[in-house]
């Protein structure tokens, strides 16, 4: 029976990877593969019953039939080890549709010694089905039916219902496929059938697993190329320490870890989805990222194996056939996408704006504010729809949607009504006055708010100092700085890039020297966001000259009216002054001023930098972007084009999958690991889908893109394309990221 904890759960997944060996052989052993290519059956019945003596044709199946009544969880492991083995068996079909099978079917399946395998919907030509005195007959074919000649049977689904055919009845005639297995047309010359349940879920549980069978395969392949260009020379040197090869290699890391998110969301969703358009929706989502993923994988796999890579003798090419072979089963990315999105709208649209919601809705009662509310007790449902309501009733209307990023003076209004809820400080722990969000909620909060059009505040306190003061501070420092950053008496910026020192932050000469009871700081700091709004700015200022460049940094925090503090705004592509520069002249500060442990600052800049990977990783930017790119669509009547809704669904799943990206990097905060330098991945697929998001509306106005404000749109689609170039390059441009993660993940 299907385990009762998280525990046993993931003990029983390891248990089914560690299993696969039995089957799989070692890893890199293709031997067996290679074997079978182009052989009738393209499969083995010695390995077929070594599945099923294992579980793994039953493992769905309930325990009175011989199962082992597992889950997807756990189907989906499996499926990604056949993926990785290139296992050509069919299971995947088979156990899926195990647990619909008649008991009279069901015990010799899952023992082994009946194959039958699924022909689905999109398989099946012109068919007709007789009944004539309680027996049923069926006529006409199916095409394209996978590894048809080593099956007894096979469970065909109609438009007037399943049945079971055996294979005796039917005349299989087969092709090879570009992998070395075999499509068969089946045909049906009144055939005896039998009425078995319906196979419609089934037929969801395979697509899922199919899309894990393809990452298993791209990951593999992924592994393959990363050990070849470690290892292959060219010009006197390893080809994987050339930087064009390096930052493919992260593009390939970039998309195989928000499949694996991706995919994890989706097989929870799927096993606690109620409705059959919920698991319609998750196997779309899930098969569209695998199918798209995989086929780059083996694309850029190739490519990087040069020559050898488009030889039948490498393993690569394996890799690539199979993957260029299944992609389309099951449906094509685009197909999933156009399903997705049609589920999607009818229950909830992509693009949260309405101009004709009602606000005065009583979509939820409130509950007291305070600090004692345990938000993520609620469901996502009652929490969405309370912080929306909230939203809709609260926020003033003349600031939805601005043109650029607001200053103080005009977001004070806003800030002093979050912070009068008690949800200013959606990331901070609900002891220190925050909400303590888990990652649902903390997404969810940033899409009700993006939704409506509001602005972000002045939010350096809360996002990065605040977190800092509760992890490194002292006492002092937290009961002092905290409460003022939660009444907006203390507003901070960022002084971390120096004009030598932007990406490469440890080369920083912004120096602070003791004097007595005090230090002096001099030095120069730029792209300052909002540093003319600040009243205080936190910083990296150098106290050991002599140390390495990383290990003689202190951080400290700046009153930034402190005589010799001078602040100079930059105006920027938009002509907006968001960012500044900010000169220090024998700034005096105290000694408490210093955070943490003398020459430890770099310890905290990069705990701060993962915050800030994770913020400007978050879906926020990209979340604002897509709202307005169907508010531009609609009005200019693209909305319902159909190649305009074939982009948009990339996009929609694009950000749905960047979601799960991120949530999965924010589980692992709130839980208490340490966030490495993977965290980079996030701040690179984020903007870039922004800046490919708010292309998209450049290009559905047309011409108008050109103004610099508005005419009957309420979106500035050039504002929002102009601000999307900077978010590649803050925080460390997108080209030092993919540096990071080659030479501290991938080890090139």
């Amino acid at each position: 029976m299907m385990s009762d904890t998280s525990d046993e759960r993931a003990q029983n997944i390891r248990m089914i990877r560690d299993s696969a060996a039995a089957i799989t052989g070692a890893p890199g052993d293709l031997r067996r593969i290679r074997e079978l290519r182009f052989t009738e059956a393209g499969m083995e019945s010695e390995i077929w019953q070594r599945m099923a003596d294992l579980g793994w044709v039953g493992l769905l199946a309930g325990e009175d039939a011989g199962g082992i009544g597992l889950g997807m969880a756990e189907f989906i492991a499996l499926s990604e080890e056949l993926g990785r083995a290139l296992v050509p068996e069919p299971l995947i079909a088979a156990a899926a549709i195990a647990p619909d099978l008649p008991a009279s079917l069901l015990c010799d399946v899952v023992a082994g010694e009946l194959v039958i395998l699924p022909i689905w919907r999109d398989m099946v030509g012109t068919i007709r089905t007789v009944e004539d005195n309680g027996k049923i007959t069926v006529t006409g074919s199916a095409a394209r039916v996978p590894c048809a000649p080593g099956a007894h049977g096979f469970a065909i689904q109609t438009d007037s219902g399943c049945h079971f055919i055996k294979a005796q009845d039917c005349t299989i005639t087969s092709t090879d496929t570009l992998d070395g297995g075999t499509f068969s047309r089946v045909t049906f010359d009144a055939a005896p059938a039998v009425p078995i349940g319906d196979l419609s879920m089934a037929y969801e549980r395979a697509t899922l697993a199919s899309a894990a069978y393809l990452l298993g395969a791209a990951e593999r392949a992924f592994e393959i190329t990363l050990d070849y260009i470690k290892l292959r020379h060219q010009f006197g040197r390893a080809i994987g320490s050339f930087q064009a090869l390096q930052h493919r290699a992260v593009d390939m890391k970039l998309l195989l870890e928000v499949t694996r998110a991706v995919l994890a969301d989706c097989v929870a969703g799927f096993e606690v989805a109620g409705a059959a358009d919920e698991r319609k929706r998750m196997a779309s989502r899930a098969k569209s990222r695998a199918s798209d993923t995989a086929m780059r994988i083996a694309r850029d796999s190739t490519q990087m194996h040069g020559a050898i890579g488009i030889t039948d003798a490498h393993d690569i090419g394996l890799y690539t056939r199979k993957i260029a072979t299944l992609f389309n089963q099951y449906g094509t990315a685009k197909a999933h996408r156009r399903r997705y999105l049609d589920l999607t709208l009818v229950e909830e649209p992509c693009c949260p704006n309405r101009s004709h919601e009602d606000k005065n809705s009583a979509m939820n009662t409130f509950a007291p504010s305070g600090a004692d509310r345990d938000y993520n007790a609620m469901t996502d449902a009652s929490f969405r729809a309370e912080v929306r309501d909230w939203v809709q009733k609260t926020y003033p209307e003349d600031m939805r949607f601005p043109l650029h990023r607001l200053h103080r003076k005009d977001t004070k209004v806003w800030y002093d009504l979050l912070a009068e809820k008690g949800w200013l400080a959606p990331n901070w722990p609900r002891e220190h006055g925050g909400m303590g969000l888990g990652p649902s909620k903390r997404v969810i909060f940033i899409e009700e708010l993006e939704r409506h059009g509001c602005s972000r505040v002045n939010d350096q306190g809360v996002l990065m100092i605040g977190p800092l003061l509760i992890d490194y501070g002292t006492q002092a420092q937290r009961d002092y700085f905290l409460p003022k950053i939660h009444t907006g008496e203390h507003i901070w910026a960022q002084g971390y890039s120096e004009p030598d020192a932007g990406s490469d932050l440890a080369s920083l000469r912004t120096e602070a020297v003791r004097d007595g009871d005090e230090w002096v700081i001099n030095g120069q700091k730029i792209w300052t966001s909002l540093g003319n709004d600040a009243n205080w700015i936190y910083l990296l200022a150098r106290t050991d000259k002599d140390a390495k460049k990383q290990e003689g940094i202190s951080f400290f925090l700046v009153p930034a009216d402190a005589p010799g503090v001078d602040v100079r705004p930059i105006l920027t592509l938009n002509r907006s002054d968001e960012f500044c520069e900010v000169f220090f002249d024998d700034v005096r500060i105290p000694l408490d001023a210093l955070v943490g442990e003398l020459n430890a600052g770099w310890t905290m800049a990069k705990a701060l930098l993962g915050f800030e990977r994770i913020f400007v990783g978050s879906p926020a930017q990209s979340s604002l972007a897509f709202s307005r790119l169907e508010i531009v669509a609609r009005e200019t009547g693209l909305w319902d084009d159909p190649s305009f809704r074939d982009r948009y669904a990339v996009l929609a799943l694009d950000l749905a999958d960047h979601v799960s990206l991120y949530a999965s990097f924010v589980d692992k905060l709130k839980s208490g690991e340490k966030i490495g330098p993977d965290v980079s991945m996030l701040k690179i697929f984020q903007t870039e889908l922004y800046q490919r998001i708010a292309m998209e509306a450049m290009e559905v106005v047309g011409d108008a893109a050109a103004y610099v404000e508005p005419l009957e749109s309420e979106v500035n689609t050039s504002g929002l394309w102009l601000h999307t170039l900077q978010t590649t390059i803050y925080g460390g441009t997108s080209e030092v990221q993919r540096g990071i993660i080659a030479k501290n993940v991938l080890g090139l």
